[in-house]
């Protein structure tokens, strides 16, 4: 088992297995155990700072707007990433093959 402090990789700069640029890392998913918490993806997103401004600074039409012309975030699964740097956080696979949030 590895341990990792959440709050040193998230806002993290995330590039794919080529490296190209996918966006920061937003949001961790995991399901919390009796003694410890299991990651199950990253969620890896572009406009993550807009979404966040946006949800106080914008009309809720303006910001649906703007939002539907962003691409969905990225779903990266927990063994999908590769953290050894975790300063430079990597998928394994090219994002054409990486999962979109579907909400």
């Amino acid at each position: 088992m590895r341990e990792l402090e959440l709050r040193r990789i998230l806002g993290a700069k995330v590039v794919d297995s080529e490296g190209a640029h996918l966006g920061r890392l937003e949001e961790i998913e995991a399901e919390r155990g009796e003694e410890s918490c299991v990651i199950n993806s990253y969620i890896v997103e572009h406009r993550g700072l807009l979404d966040r401004v946006s949800t106080w600074a914008l009309t809720s039409s303006m910001r649906q707007r703007l939002l539907a012309k962003s691409p969905r975030p990225y779903r990266v699964g927990w063994n999908q990433m590769d953290l050894r740097d975790p300063h430079h956080p990597r998928t394994l696979l090219p994002k054409e093959l990486l999962e979109r949030v579907t909400e």
